[in-house]
């Protein structure tokens, strides 16, 4: 399974940077880091908040662990809107701190972190993504994807789900927003992703039957579906609801995926696919409507380029309303890929 949701922790005073670093520490012992790693979390984590608070005046961390194919790991995102570095190389010399801790700035956050990645444009702020891992899995397995699914504010359990599943030449990824918020939002979108994983299907369109039938005892959802032919760089779409989705050029421009209305399990009285086309380089990019559809690529100057993470959590940041679950997926289109399921 590689469903995952992202703890969100608000960034708004000292105490808050005590609470992510306890939440830090209790999830990567759960997720059973090797012990030599396990102390690099905390620290990579009070650092970032630090940063957060000092200059950015507060921010978002988001912390989830990772499944264990590539190794057990803990994932911290850090998001700030603003003001960005002025000096980029500067800010990640060793001894430069965020405020005196332990850590001793970005660069030993990158140094304690098995993948680190940073993204920073001024004024608009910077996204900080960092990885500890204990690898003992595939160590060499490349990511061509990444997603953040967060609960709405003051809920414990996401509505939202995603999934993403290769077979052969065949890519398949589904984003699903369960009606409402809250546990029984999560039992909808369950359902839906249980119907994603137990069958073999040979169209979009297959597939939401199969959920709308899933999911008929549930409240319903909004649910869409992508599947890449590798071989064809054809991709299939189908979806019902308010689920955004994109194709996106490595020279940023976008092109939208289309939906039907309805609600999977309730009423959806069109399922229709659509074909699109794809080149090598080209992002997927879904994401449910706890994300706002007004963010245009030409306000993002060479992030096409960036890595997926980066990608998912800048829109993320820009995007979210702030009031509903929220999800984005994005994936880096490949002729010859292996999509792993460690992210």
């Amino acid at each position: 399974m590689i469903v995952n949701q992202h703890n969100s922790i608000a960034i708004t005073d000292r105490s808050s940077i005590g609470e992510a670093r306890r939440i830090s520490s209790r999830m990567a012992e759960l997720a059973r880091i090797k012990t030599a790693e396990r102390g690099r979390v905390p620290l990579i984590v009070t650092e970032l908040a630090t940063n957060l608070l000092l200059h950015a005046q507060g921010g978002e961390l988001l912390i989830r662990m990772l499944p264990a194919e590539a190794g057990p790991g803990i994932e911290t995102i850090a998001l700030d809107r603003g003001p960005g570095l002025a000096n980029l190389q500067q800010s990640m010399i060793d001894g430069i701190s965020g405020g005196g801790t332990r850590g001793c700035g970005l660069g030993a956050v990158r140094r304690l972190s098995t993948e680190f990645e940073i993204h920073s444009i001024q004024p608009a702020g910077t996204v900080v993504v960092s990885r500890v891992r204990s690898l003992e899995g595939n160590s060499h397995a490349q990511s061509e994807f990444s997603a953040i699914c967060v609960p709405a504010p003051g809920e414990n359990e996401c509505g939202d789900a995603w999934h993403l599943r290769q077979q052969g030449n065949r890519l398949s990824a589904v984003v699903v927003d369960g009606l409402g918020h809250g546990p029984l939002a999560a039992i909808a979108s369950a359902h839906a992703v249980q119907a994603f994983n137990e069958g073999s299907f040979d169209s979009p369109g297959g597939y939401l039957e199969a959920a709308h039938r899933a999911l008929r005892s549930s409240r319903g959802a909004a649910v869409a579906i992508a599947q890449v032919d590798i071989e064809l760089s054809r991709l299939r779409y189908a979806g019902v609801g308010n689920i955004g989705g994109s194709i996106v050029n490595s020279a940023g421009k976008s092109r939208s995926l289309l939906s039907h209305n309805g609600i999977i399990g309730v009423e959806a009285r069109k399922l229709q696919q659509f074909v699109y086309p794809w080149q090598d380089g080209d992002l997927l990019i879904m994401h449910s409507d706890g994300l706002s559809t007004r963010w245009k690529w030409n306000d993002y100057p060479g992030l096409a380029q960036a890595d997926t993470a980066v990608i998912a959590a800048v829109l993320y940041r820009d995007a979210r309303r702030g009031r509903d679950d929220a999800t984005i997926l994005v994936v880096r289109l490949k002729a010859a890929a292996n999509w792993i399921a460690h992210e």
